[in-house]
């Protein structure tokens, strides 16, 4: 897919090796954030396990949560500025976090984050 900016045409699936460490670890901290924030919820969920219908409630949630964290985090570098966009949407990470990365990326995901609808 390819990408305008003010600054020229861009392939949205390219990755420079120095953009890939970072998007990599900016993956992981978002993905460490989202399991905090379940591992609240469960915990919360947990306390209120009155009755045994609640435990099924509970599994019922907890598979519910894995299939969408197994499509949330997709580090195929072709979807991968779109995935940046949704955690942002997400409050998961923030454009600021994306500092690090090239002009070109940043450029790349303030894109889709606008086509996500979610404007800074």
């Amino acid at each position: 897919m390819k990408f305008e900016s003010g600054n020229g045409v861009y392939s949205m699936d390219k990755w420079r090796k120095s953009d890939k460490k970072i998007a990599k670890e900016l993956f992981e901290l978002a993905r460490k954030r989202d399991y905090a924030n379940l591992i609240d919820i469960i915990q919360l969920k947990s306390k209120n396990l009155t009755i045994p219908e609640t435990i099924w409630d509970l599994r019922e949630f907890l598979n519910y949560k894995a299939k969408e964290f197994d499509q949330k985090y997709d580090y195929r570098y072709s979807v991968l500025d779109q995935v940046f966009a949704n955690f942002i949407r997400e409050d998961l990470l923030s454009l600021d976090e994306f500092q690090s990365l090239s002009k070109e990326k940043q450029d790349q995901i303030q894109h889709m984050v606008n086509i996500l609808g979610k404007l800074s």
